[in-house]
């Protein structure tokens, strides 16, 4: 499973609030970013290095 991490704060508190043909525009609960760039981590990836 995908997890969508902010690129600011590193919250997994993301979501989609405008997207369509040329892609998404993300916003972060908890510091407030609005952007198309996120950070996206597998859950396996996490387990192997512990970040």
């Amino acid at each position: 499973m995908k997890r969508l991490h902010c690129p600011i704060c590193n919250s997994t508190e993301v979501y989609p609030i405008a997207g369509g043909y040329i892609g998404c525009i993300y916003r972060c609960k908890r510091c407030g970013y609005r952007g198309a760039l996120v950070v996206e981590y597998n859950d396996e990836d996490e387990g192997r290095d512990g970040r």
